[in-house]
């Protein structure tokens, strides 16, 4: 007597899917990082070369965009920005991508208020806006977040996240030397994560610009944050979290 055979699938004349898969082209195959979320994207190192001129170079990373700030001195009738972003590509080409300014005479209630106005490789000029209600943290709006470079201790420096969110997004260290740094030294180190922010094309861009203003700010105020060797090495730590809620920045070690 015949045996009848059981369907696998469960259903009378079901048909078993097919088992292989379909081939595809590897170059259309989905890219996969080996990184995991928590690790840094690029590192990079603020140097201030004169009085003028500071250079963020991401040191072992061929691939990734440098940028050379200039300050231009506060001159009567200049029409030179106060500060200009060149940026030279991973392929070595250069543009000035940015210039950034203070905003002296804002409506009231005063509190400091700047801005960058930021040119994309299609000629394209944006400006965007930033304030520091608290004299301190900075806004700015990219996109459809707002986001924050905010004062943070243990080590001293500059924590950006997106206003409603914990995760730090990127993380500026001052230095044993801060902004006080001179012929070639190091002002201090930024982390980048990833996150959405930093995957768009500009983002990184944008990021930069809205940091050379926070730093630019502290420094006019005279709050020079360092950090013994030690300390600043703490920094290279996993990715961490903050409360929603700023950091303070009283007890900030300051020269």
């Amino acid at each position: 007597m015949n045996t009848p055979r059981l369907n696998p699938w469960g259903f009378d004349d079901a048909v078993a899917p097919d088992e292989t898969l379909p081939d595809y082209e590897d170059s259309s195959a989905p890219a996969y990082d080996s990184g995991t979320y928590d690790d840094p994207t690029v590192t990079y190192h603020l140097r201030q070369y004169d009085r003028k001129m500071q250079m963020l170079v991401a040191y072992g990373a061929a691939a990734a965009s440098s940028y050379r700030i200039t300050t231009n001195g506060f001159r009567l009738f200049s029409k030179k920005p106060e500060m200009e972003v060149l940026q030279t590509s991973r392929d070595m080409k250069q543009r000035n991508i940015a210039v950034m300014g203070f905003d002296n005479h804002g409506p009231l209630p005063w509190f400091p208020r700047a801005h960058f106005v930021y040119t994309d490789e299609s000629g394209e000029a944006t400006r965007y806006g930033m304030e520091a209600q608290n004299f301190a943290d900075w806004q700015v709006q990219l996109g459809h977040g707002t986001y924050e470079w905010s004062i943070a201790t243990q080590p001293s420096s500059l924590v950006l996240r997106e206003k409603t969110s914990s995760i730090v997004i990127a993380r500026f260290t001052y230095s044993a030397c801060g902004m006080q740094a001179a012929r070639g030294a190091e002002v201090g180190e930024l982390t980048i994560y990833r996150d959405a922010l930093t995957l768009e094309r500009d983002g990184i861009d944008k990021l930069v610009c809205s940091l050379m203003v926070s730093l630019t700010h502290l420094k006019r105020m005279g709050r020079n944050y360092t950090n013994s060797n030690e300390l600043m090495r703490s920094a290279s730590l996993p990715r961490e979290y903050i409360p929603s809620n700023r950091m303070s920045s009283a007890g900030v070690s300051m020269i």
